[in-house]
């Protein structure tokens, strides 16, 4: 398989992610145990899906400086999304405030990785660069907003935490969609 599709699979993989996890999300605002293990398994997608897309890009890589963020953040991305499948798994064994702890640093860390793929994409030559540039900034954003929620949960502000968290899950979703449409736009266009 060449670069552009690894990277193209890659991006789809990381939606199917995002997706399970905003699930997974909504099922906790229920107070639903069961949701920890779609946000394990969502994210476990999610960090296949941005390692496909870092190798993806490195085998079509140009060297430019927009292209070595943009790799950056999805390796970035790939180890919070670990970091949050650990911390889901940790909550599902009951260990919550351990748990939450992972999932702040986590989603912390798929923030700051996604930004650099926003600023990669946005001073890159990408012919959809705003979509993609838009895409990751969105998907920056609901992680931070993530990490927000479970700070709350930390401090006992549990139902507004929930759902400052289920809202970031479905801003990455809708950010990783963005991005996929993007890339997928991008690799048609260069057919």
């Amino acid at each position: 398989m060449n670069g552009e599709l690894i990277l193209l699979t890659g991006a789809w993989i990381q939606v199917l992610g995002t997706v399970i996890a905003a699930i997974g999300e909504t099922i906790l605002v229920n107070e639903e145990h069961a949701g920890f293990r779609l946000v394990s398994i969502g994210n476990g997608f999610e960090a296949a899906g941005n390692s496909l897309q870092a190798v993806g890009a490195e085998k079509v890589s140009g060297g430019s400086e927009g292209e070595r963020f943009r790799i950056t953040g999805d390796w970035i991305q790939a180890a919070g999304n670990m970091t949050n499948v650990k911390a889901a798994e940790v909550q599902f064994s009951e260990e919550e405030i351990e748990g939450l702890n992972l999932d702040v640093i986590g989603d912390s860390v798929q923030s700051v990785g996604a930004a650099l793929e926003a600023y990669g994409a946005n001073i890159g030559n990408a012919r959809f660069k705003k979509l993609l540039t838009t895409g990751n900034t969105i998907q920056s954003l609901g992680a931070a907003l993530e990490a927000i929620g479970e700070t709350f949960i930390l401090r006992e502000e549990r139902e507004l935490g929930l759902q400052i968290s289920a809202f970031g899950s479905y801003a990455q979703a809708a950010g990783a969609t963005m991005a996929a449409v993007a890339l997928t736009k991008e690799y048609e266009a260069g057919e």
